[in-house]
């Protein structure tokens, strides 16, 4: 007996579409995938998955040509039928690429429907590579904060940090190959909480205790272990993954959700071992919840997701004058770092310095990608 599907995965705008295309094949049934955008010649590629080209009337089928109006402006025409796409599911998680037009217009607007229909949602988002432009990283910076105070858990994916999981000599496809097991692995490990059959199982509904608010900020990691001890090596490859010690991750919450997922000789000792290993890294003092899942085929193979989250702070209210306006109550809640204060550090607030098409404030090691090694 078939059952409706308990997540709904979105991807919006040609990144998002691409990166869900490539995985939706390997995700369980209780995963259902729709592809949200304006370019018909992307949603023709993507192998048959269920696709809702918005926006028709004002891009004429084509994309939305870097421009952030007309990407919130497609998701406002076709609001209805998104509405409907959202109802009944408890768990919307959502991918996208920032820095374009349909990305960064209509990924808040997007998630702010899903909000409406009731459901817990949890987005992805990658922002661009440094070489593409100051107008594109400001257009994602500016469309982070507004996707933050709309999500119940953000994601942010560098795709500088991407060119450094990888060989320096491998194609640009293998770094996203990587973005597409960090975000299939946190897919398989919040679909086997819907899964019957675990190991060890958790209650959907203790899901939304661990993103319990819209604004909270938001821990993800992943990691994979094989062969003799292959739980706790995927903890620690967890521990010191790359995305949960990117530019604005925060490495404490106070609640945690870590999903352990092997093979046949996996035991329920191994996960509590590994979410030992992930809750003095990561912390989880007010909830942590553990799911543990045996898949046959995995073999001596283990992968260990986390989530993780914590309630968010309100900005105090700043003194004023006697007279002055006041605070501005919808500002975001927290907000995160831009591309300045990440990248050109004491030079972010100083007219940008090029040469040969370089802004030389920046580190060469980040500006070119260098991949760099622990000291021995």
């Amino acid at each position: 007996m078939s059952t409706m599907p308990s997540i709904l995965l979105v991807g919006l705008g040609g990144a998002g579409c691409g990166m869900v295309s490539r995985i939706a094949k390997n995700l369980p049934s209780v995963v259902r995938v729709a592809l949200i955008d304006t370019d018909a010649s992307i949603l023709n590629t993507t192998d048959g998955q269920e696709a809702f080209q918005i926006g028709r009337p004002l891009t004429r089928g084509m994309g939305t040509a870097g421009e952030v109006a007309v990407g919130l402006a497609a998701v406002e025409a076709d609001e209805p039928t998104l509405r409907r796409l959202f109802n009944g599911y408890s768990l919307v998680v959502m991918v996208t690429g920032l820095g374009g037009g349909m990305g960064s217009g209509g990924a808040a607007p997007l998630a702010s429907i899903a909000l409406d229909a009731g459901a817990t949602v949890l987005s992805f988002a990658t922002i661009p590579f440094s070489h593409e432009g100051e107008r594109r990283k400001r257009q994602a910076t500016e469309a982070l904060e507004k996707l933050a105070v709309k999500s119940h858990g953000l994601v942010v994916v560098e795709n500088d940090l991407l060119a450094l999981q990888v060989a320096a000599d491998a194609s640009l496809s293998a770094a996203f190959s990587a973005a597409d097991e960090w975000i299939a692995g946190s897919l398989r490990a919040l679909a086997s909480v819907f899964t019957p059959g675990a190991l060890v199982p958790v209650d959907p509904a203790a899901l939304k205790t661990i993103l319990e608010k819209p604004g909270s900020p938001t821990l993800f990691s992943y990691g994979v272990g094989e062969g003799s001890g292959a739980a706790l090596i995927a903890a620690k490859a967890a521990c010191d993954s790359s995305l949960a010690h990117g530019p604005g991750a925060i490495t404490k919450v106070g609640s945690l959700f870590v999903q352990v997922t092997g093979g046949l000789n996996m035991s329920a000792t191994d996960a509590f071992e590994a979410v030992s290993i992930i809750r003095k890294k990561f912390g989880g003092e007010k909830t942590t919840l553990l799911g543990a899942c045996v898949k046959p085929e995995l073999g001596d193979r283990v992968e260990v997701a986390v989530l993780g989250a914590s309630m968010p702070v309100p900005k105090p209210a700043a003194k004023t004058k006697k007279g002055a306006k006041g605070a501005d109550i919808n500002q975001p809640l927290f907000v995160f770092a831009t591309d300045e204060s990440i990248r050109r550090g004491i030079f972010g607030n100083t007219p940008l310095t090029f040469r040969d098409g370089e802004d030389v404030d920046v580190p060469t090691y980040i500006r070119r990608s260098v991949r760099l090694t622990p000291a021995s």
